[in-house]
């Protein structure tokens, strides 16, 4: 037999342990039917034995009655702590007590060796087949009462080995002692593997008990209706519930699955394979609330039962999903960023490229007129000319090529701005008619060179004063004009002007260039937008910047309004472009830009200067002015002297801030004209410091003369103290509106 000192493992200590508890329970009710069987016998015998040996009544009396209130006694016992504690003692001291007391009735009553040696076999034989004890026990026994019975014949009289059959009752004892301890044995071996089997499969018990209960996964069983069986707190919790019984009332399908389509799918699944894994489901809680799970289920036949039912264990993916999810969304993000990415660098690239063929492009677009202006100049300085009129033809055509080189100065000027965000539209009142005539009026002239027809329609719908930027887009409509008249050799030239949508504060003008020309390629139109790229016709050889088409597109974009082109190539094309004004202005802007005011009376004058027979400007004599030009640039101050004298003006010239202070201390000049930027003193300064003179020299009107045409720059030179502004080239009837201006005001 195993003992303490023999256990290897913690594991057989438990074993050994949950054994010895066991057989200590397990003794307590056959020692309390042993007893009570005990006591019956005794009393049977008591009976017996006083009525065949009365003269020994006393004797058996007290030896039965001992034995039988010996049982009783342990009886009782057996039902306390110290009983149940102690049941091995218990048994020992009733299993001796029978034993004597048999063995007493031996040595009183030798002819009952018989009768009490098979009493006492039965009665230690029973106890080696229904004790739990061990077969140390057993042995113990089985030696004491062979002692007994020993003694009993040994101290009784000679007489009683003479008695028949005393042989057979002394060999049948052994015999009985030999079968008692086998039968001990093989019942504590079964018993034994019993509880031990018991015990382990208590500990696995204990142990899924454990791990059902305390798993984080739910763990479930349900019917293929949907209606749980079996499930544990972890799965509760999930779900949102609090009692186990609360949960069994819900099915799955109505209560749990999100989607009915998902559990006829587990279902199809389950029973086609058997088995399901990973299955990703959304769950709806007790509360409304949304969870997805991952289900591994499995069926399993019920044969108590007799059904099919699922089981398997579920956990909660929410937080999983939801990292998945803005992972996914991040990649997708990065790809599209690093798809803006590649595609800003591939128009970086491609802008790049066409930036460098533009500035090659541009080399040729201005070295042409500047060529011109350059050589006509040298004619004439070297009165290479025959008469009065061709002199008069070659500053013409100069002034052309003049004006050409400015028009691609301005537009590459506005492009930069409209590139650096700096572009702003004014808001004045104006009448949008007076504004398509002056424009018409500068490609009159063209149209008819060309020899080319041109309609005009102009809605009556349209206001006579609507508020917007009229400069800007008096710009688009010549530039589509140009555009058209420039890649049209014959046919016509049609403008039109029509209301699309009309509020109480906003019109919406849309305005149409068709013209008969060469038109475009449809594979070219998707660029035609684009900047610093040029789209060239085989059939024509007019070309231009690139720049005209892109600076109208973003002053239509200004005006909240949009541009298109419809063209089929040998038919002609069609520009439109919608703008939208103001019927109300939010805030009048009473301030005119000058530059704007300096183009809109350059061209105003244009047509009559471009004819031949135009009379020019003649001075005015009769209002003899004196005026200061401050001017450090010799050929500006010589050209400017000549045009200011021709237009009727007295003129003295200094070439900077100082003298010009001087000059104007000797108070004989009317007015001043200020260059800006100076070397020595600017004219910001000079401004400045005449201002801080007394008057009346203080009250001198000063006109700003600059190549800085921003309105930024105007504002600062007002800020400075300067009456007005003009911008270079000098146009001669706008400087002498100017002058004429300030020198009849009662400043």
């Amino acid at each position: 037999m195993n003992s303490k000192n023999q256990l290897k493992s913690t594991g057989d200590l438990k074993r050994f342990e949950y054994f010895k508890a066991e057989s200590n329970k397990s003794l307590i009710a056959p020692f309390q039917a042993l007893a009570k069987f005990t006591a019956v016998s005794l009393l049977i015998a008591l009976v017996l034995e006083v009525r065949y040996f009365e003269s020994q009544s006393v004797e058996i009396y007290l030896s039965r009655l001992s034995a039988i209130l010996i049982a009783f006694v342990l009886l009782l016992l057996s039902n306390t702590r110290f009983g149940k504690k102690h049941s091995v003692l218990l048994v020992h001291t009733l299993l001796l007590s029978i034993i004597l007391s048999f063995g007493i009735m031996i040595y009183l009553i030798p002819k009952t060796i018989i009768f009490n040696s098979h009493i006492i076999s039965l009665v230690i034989f029973t106890a080696a087949l229904f004790l739990s004890w061990d077969v140390t026990n057993q042995i113990i026994l089985a030696i004491y009462y062979n002692i007994v019975f020993a003694a009993s014949i040994i101290f009784n009289s000679k007489q009683i080995f003479i008695l028949p059959n005393i042989f057979e009752s002394v060999i049948l004892v052994l015999i009985i002692s030999v079968m008692a301890i086998v039968a001990s044995y093989i019942n504590f071996k079964l018993r034994h593997d019993s509880v031990i089997k018991g015990f382990e499969m208590s500990q696995s018990e204990k142990k899924f008990r454990n791990l059902f209960e305390n798993s984080v996964e739910g763990i479930f069983q349900f019917t293929r209706e949907g209606k749980f069986i079996i499930l544990n707190p972890a799965l509760i919790k999930m779900l949102g519930y609090t009692a186990e019984d609360e949960i069994k009332k819900i099915g799955l399908v109505n209560d749990v699955f999100k989607r009915k389509s998902d559990w006829e799918l587990l279902s199809k699944l389950l029973e086609k394979q058997g088995k399901v894994r990973n299955f990703r489901v959304p769950y709806k809680k007790k509360d409304g609330s949304e969870i997805t799970v991952r289900m591994n289920v499995r069926t399993f036949e019920d044969e108590e039962n007799e059904q099919i039912i699922y089981e398997g264990s579920l956990q909660d993916i929410t937080q999983q999903v939801q990292a998945e999810n803005e992972k996914q969304k991040a990649l997708d993000a990065l790809r599209l960023e690093k798809t803006r990415a590649d595609s800003a660098a591939k128009k970086a690239q491609q802008e790049s490229s066409f930036k460098t063929k533009f500035l090659a492009n541009m080399s040729h677009e201005v070295r042409t007129p500047m060529n011109s202006v350059m050589g006509f100049l040298t004619l004439i300085e070297n009165d290479l000319f025959e008469d009065k009129d061709e002199l008069k033809t070659f500053a013409r055509d100069a002034r052309f090529a003049a004006e050409s080189l400015l028009e691609i100065i301005n537009n590459i000027l506005d492009i930069s701005k409209i590139e650096a965000g700096k572009m702003e539209l004014n808001e004045i009142d104006f009448n949008i008619r007076d504004e398509v005539n002056k424009a018409v009026s500068i490609i009159t002239q063209s149209v008819k060179s060309k020899g080319l027809e041109f309609e005009e329609s102009v809605s009556d719908l349209i206001p006579e004063k609507i508020y917007g930027d009229p400069t800007r887009y008096r710009q688009i409509l010549l530039n589509l004009l140009s555009n058209s008249i420039k890649f049209t050799e014959q046919g016509k030239i049609t403008l039109t002007l029509e209301v699309q949508s009309q509020t109480d504060s906003v019109i919406d003008i849309l305005t149409s260039v068709q013209d008969t020309g060469a038109g475009i390629p449809g594979d070219k139109l998707s660029v035609l937008f684009q900047p610093y790229i040029q789209v060239k016709n085989k059939k024509s050889s007019s070309e231009g910047t690139g720049l005209g088409l892109v600076i109208s597109r973003e002053f239509v974009k200004l005006m909240h309004g949009e541009i298109n082109v419809e063209s089929k190539v040998g038919l002609g094309s069609k520009f439109s472009f919608n703008v939208k004004m103001k019927m109300q202005p939010d805030a009048v802007i009473e301030v005119v830009d000058q530059e704007a005011t300096s183009i809109a009376v350059h061209e105003e004058f244009q047509a009559k200067i471009d004819t031949p027979d135009s009379p020019g400007v003649k001075p005015d004599n009769s209002a003899k002015k004196r005026i200061l030009l401050v001017e450090d640039n010799p050929i500006s101050q010589n050209l400017e002297l000549k045009i200011l004298r021709e237009v009727g003006y007295s003129v003295e010239a200094v070439s900077n801030g100082h003298d010009a202070i001087q000059s104007a201390l000797s108070g004989s000049f009317n007015l001043i004209l200020m260059d800006v930027e100076m070397t020595d003193m600017d004219g910001i300064t000079a401004t400045q410091k005449i201002r801080a003179l007394e008057d009346p020299v203080s009250k001198i009107p000063i006109i700003a003369v600059t190549a800085h045409s921003s309105m930024k720059d105007r504002e600062r030179c007002l800020a400075a103290g300067m009456d007005d502004y003009i911008a270079k080239p000098i146009n001669i009837h706008f400087l002498k509106i100017t002058i004429d201006q300030w020198l009849h005001s009662n400043r």
